[in-house]
């Protein structure tokens, strides 16, 4: 029987081990550094490689004193955020801005001295502090000994950090992809981070079941960071793998709140989901935007649930 259980674990072990090598034998992503303004820059993902890469697109802020980094991808490629710093500037990171608590925006956060100053809205903070929580949220990262990297500051509706040239306003304007989403304004450079709130020219994933998303708010949670954010020329996205302008924002609000309406329409006159969807193609306005099934399906079945 010992002979049976040594051999059981001596098998556990080279399976673990055998997972971990494979893992780490896998490639990283090759990430594509854009010039957005003469001191702000987007590592994004190569266009040539497809589905998830390295995650969410980072923004890399030269300060005066210190270097800002916006999101920092999965797990994995703090190293790779940090050597393509090093090609820019050598002055030291100080600070790293969350958008949302998700891991392929908040995985590298781990792998970065704990003497920077994480940055979050209070809800990501308290999504980052559930004591369990699903992979996507990424909560267990943060647990026992890196529970040093869960942010100290945090904001409510609206923070300025710095100041001059220097100067980020970070702004929360309600629920949406999640209950925490950050837009982060680079002020002298005119751009504004959107996170997920703006992924790329479709339709979002809307994380209400674990990240007290909404389809109703996010709506008018665009709205609202129209309304709201002045002086902008250019949109760091979510995932896109370029940057975006300003009206990409604007028509991406118009685009969402078309489909609000058009869900709520379909719902007041008795239709179905499935009528709904099915009948939906997107106006001819929004024609640089897409409405993939799946997506499609989701937000209009969120609508109709009052989510």
């Amino acid at each position: 029987m010992k002979r049976m259980v040594c051999l059981g674990i001596l098998t556990l072990a080279a399976v673990f081990t055998m997972a971990a090598t494979y893992e780490a034998r896998q490639p990283h992503a090759t990430l594509v550094v854009h010039r957005v303004a003469d001191n702000l820059y987007m590592l994004a993902n190569d266009p040539a490689e497809q589905g998830m890469r390295s995650g969410g697109n980072t923004a890399v802020f030269v300060m005066s004193s210190g270097v800002t980094l916006v999101d920092t991808k999965i797990f994995g490629y703090g190293p790779d955020i940090l050597a393509e710093v090093r090609k820019i500037t050598d002055k030291p990171i100080t600070t790293i801005i969350n958008t949302h608590t998700h891991y392929d925006h908040s995985g590298g956060n781990v792998e970065f001295p704990d003497t920077v100053d994480f940055v979050v809205h209070e809800n990501t903070l308290a999504q980052m502090s559930r004591a369990t929580c699903e992979s996507v949220t990424n909560c267990d990262a943060f647990k026992g000994e890196h529970a040093k990297y869960l942010p100290k500051t945090t904001y409510a509706d609206q923070m300025s950090l710095f100041s001059g040239q220097d100067r980020i306003d970070l702004y929360y304007f309600g629920r949406g992809h999640t209950d925490g989403d950050t837009f982060v304004v680079f002020r002298n450079a005119r751009t504004v981070h959107a996170g997920d709130m703006f992924a790329r020219k479709g339709l979002p994933f809307l994380d209400v079941a674990n990240g007290n998303g909404s389809a109703l708010e996010f709506g008018e949670t665009l709205k609202k960071a129209v309304a709201g954010i002045r002086n902008v020329d250019t949109v760091i996205p979510g995932h896109n793998d370029e940057p975006l302008v300003w009206n990409d924002l604007v028509n991406y609000a118009g685009f969402y709140n078309d489909l609000v309406d058009t869900a709520k329409a379909g719902q007041t006159a008795g239709r179905s989901v499935d009528q709904v969807v099915s009948s939906y193609s997107v106006p001819s306005r929004y024609s640089d935007f897409v409405a993939e099934p799946d997506r499609l399906r989701a937000t209009v079945q969120y609508i109709f649930d009052g989510q």
